[in-house]
C-alpha cells in the first residue's frame, strides 16, 4: 500500500466516524506506529490533544522517548499530557504482570484526562498486526468466540483509525515522509508474550501465506458476523427468561430447558461479569439464600428463581426520628402526631406508649417482637420473615421502627407490634403514612 493511498483510506475513516463533531485523544508513545498516527491527524483538521505515558522502565530511554513527544508536540502547538508511573509500586497492589499493570496504568489515566478536557474519543495506534497477535494470545488462551472477534475500529471507547493498515503499511509511510521515531529495544526480545508470537508464530505464518493479512482480516470479519448472530439469539433468550430490573428474576426450571446449557449461561451472565458458566451451573441447585457474587453483580437463590442484583452499599444507618413530625424521603415516610387518628394513615400508633428518640434501623440477629393480632405472643423478626416468604433481598430491605429502649414497633410496611396499638382509651396518636 502507497503513502498516499493510506493517508486517503485513513481520511475515509476520519469521515465516517464525523470527526469535524469530536475531540480527540491521541496515545502517542512515540514509536513508528504511534508517530504515523500522530503525522496522519496532524494532516487534517481534526480537533485533537496528546497523552504520553512514561512508565519509566528503561532508563534514560523512556525519558527520551517522553521528551522526543514533548518536543515533537511543541513545534506543531499540539496540546500535550505527560504522566509518569512506578509500575513496580502499583504491581504490589495486586497480582499484575508487567503488561497488565502498564496497561491498566495508562487507560485509567488516558480516561482523567478525557474527562478533564472534555475529550470524547481515546484513539491507539493499533493496527492489523497487533490484531493478529492479540487474537493468537486469546486462541492460546482458550477463550471463547468473543476473544477471537479482536478488536474493533471503534468500539465506542477506543477509536482504532489504523487497524486495518499492517506492520509494513506504516513503515513505508513513516519513510515515504521522512518521519522520526524512537525505538523501543525490549520489542526485539522475547521477554513477553506478544514478542515471541510476533517473531516466532507471525512472522512464519507471513511467509507461509502470502496473502496472510487480507486472508486473516476476512476471517476475523466472518467470526465477527457469527458472535452477533449468537448474540442477537442470547438477546432474545434474555428478553423471556429475564423479567423484573435490579432485581432480575430468572426462572430455573425454564434455564435449565436450554441445550448446550452450560454455554448458553455463558452468554447470558457474561454481560454481568460473570466468567465462569460452571460455577452458576453448579449454583442452579443451591439452597435457598445462597449467593455468588461477579465485580458488579450478585446472584442469589431464591426457591425456584434466580434473583441478579447490582451491587450496592447496603444502608446499615439509622435514622433518628428526634420529633412527633418528620418525613424521611428516602423511605418514602411521613410522621404526624394528632389528637385524631388519620384516616389515610398507613399505620397508627399509641403516642403515649412510645418513648422518643425513636430510630429507624435494619434487622439484627436475635431481634424479636409481639404482632398485632397474634394475642401477646413473642416472635423473632428472622421466623416472621420467613413465614412471610421474603427473599434474601427483600429480607436486606426490612427496616423497623423502634424506641428509646429498642422495643420494636412496627416491622415498616409488614405489622405493628402489638404493644402500641391504639386503644379507645388512646387520645393522642402517631400517624405514620407511606408518602
Amino acid at each position: 500500500m502507497k503513502s498516499k493511498s493510506l493517508q486517503f483510506k485513513f481520511n475515509e475513516i476520519l469521515k465516517n466516524h464525523n470527526f469535524t463533531f469530536r475531540r480527540y485523544l491521541l496515545a502517542i508513545s512515540g514509536g513508528v506506529d504511534s508517530m504515523v498516527l500522530l503525522d496522519l491527524f496532524r494532516q487534517t483538521s481534526a480537533n485533537f490533544q496528546v497523552a504520553h505515558c512514561n512508565f519509566q522502565l528503561r532508563g534514560e530511554d523512556s525519558n527520551g522517548d517522553e521528551e522526543f513527544v514533548r518536543n515533537y508536540c511543541g513545534l506543531h502547538n499540539i496540546p500535550f499530557h505527560s504522566v509518569r508511573f512506578d509500575v513496580e509500586a502499583y504491581q504490589k497492589t495486586g497480582n499484575y504482570s508487567v503488561e497488565m499493570a502498564c496497561r491498566n496504568l495508562r487507560y485509567d489515566w488516558f480516561a482523567e484526562i478525557q474527562q478533564i478536557n472534555h475529550l470524547e474519543d481515546l484513539v491507539t495506534a493499533h493496527h492489523s498486526d497487533d490484531n493478529i497477535e492479540t487474537f493468537l494470545i486469546n486462541l492460546s488462551r482458550g477463550t471463547g468466540l468473543k476473544g477471537l472477534v479482536g478488536m474493533q475500529i471503534d468500539n465506542g471507547k477506543i477509536f482504532r483509525p489504523l487497524l486495518n493498515f499492517t506492520k509494513n503499511d506504516l513503515l513505508e509511510y513513516a519513510k515515504n515522509n521522512t518521519l522520526a521515531w524512537r525505538e523501543d529495544y525490549t520489542n526485539a526480545t522475547d521477554d513477553y508474550t506478544r514478542n515471541k508470537i510476533r517473531h516466532h508464530i507471525l512472522s512464519v505464518l507471513k511467509e507461509v501465506h502470502t496473502q496472510f493479512d487480507e486472508n486473516f482480516l476476512a476471517t476475523l470479519s466472518h467470526i465477527n458476523d457469527n458472535y452477533l448472530i449468537v448474540q442477537q439469539r442470547v438477546d432474545e433468550l434474555a428478553s423471556c427468561l429475564f423479567t423484573g430490573s435490579n432485581p432480575i428474576k430468572i426462572e430455573i426450571k425454564e434455564l435449565k430447558k436450554l441445550e448446550p446449557l452450560e454455554t448458553y449461561i455463558h452468554y447470558l451472565f457474561e454481560k454481568y461479569n460473570f466468567n465462569s458458566p460452571y460455577e452458576i451451573l453448579k449454583f442452579l441447585d443451591a439452597e435457598t439464600g445462597s449467593e455468588i457474587k461477579s465485580t458488579t453483580y450478585r446472584l442469589i437463590k431464591d426457591r425456584e428463581y434466580l434473583l441478579l442484583k447490582n451491587i450496592e452499599e447496603i444502608d446499615d444507618n439509622e435514622i433518628t426520628i428526634l420529633d412527633d413530625f418528620i418525613e424521611i424521603k428516602s423511605l418514602n415516610l411521613k410522621f404526624v402526631k394528632s389528637i385524631n387518628p388519620h384516616e389515610n394513615a398507613t399505620e397508627i400508633v399509641d403516642f403515649t406508649s412510645i418513648l422518643f428518640p425513636l430510630k429507624l434501623r435494619k434487622v439484627k440477629e436475635g431481634d424479636y417482637f409481639y404482632p398485632i393480632g397474634m394475642k401477646g405472643q413473642k416472635k423473632l423478626i428472622s421466623k416472621f420473615m420467613k413465614d412471610l416468604k421474603l427473599s434474601k433481598l427483600e429480607k436486606e430491605q426490612v427496616w423497623l421502627l423502634c424506641d428509646q429502649k429498642d422495643q420494636i414497633i412496627w416491622v415498616v410496611n409488614y405489622r405493628l407490634d402489638e404493644r402500641f396499638k391504639t386503644t379507645k382509651a388512646s387520645k393522642n396518636f402517631l400517624n405514620i403514612t407511606l408518602c
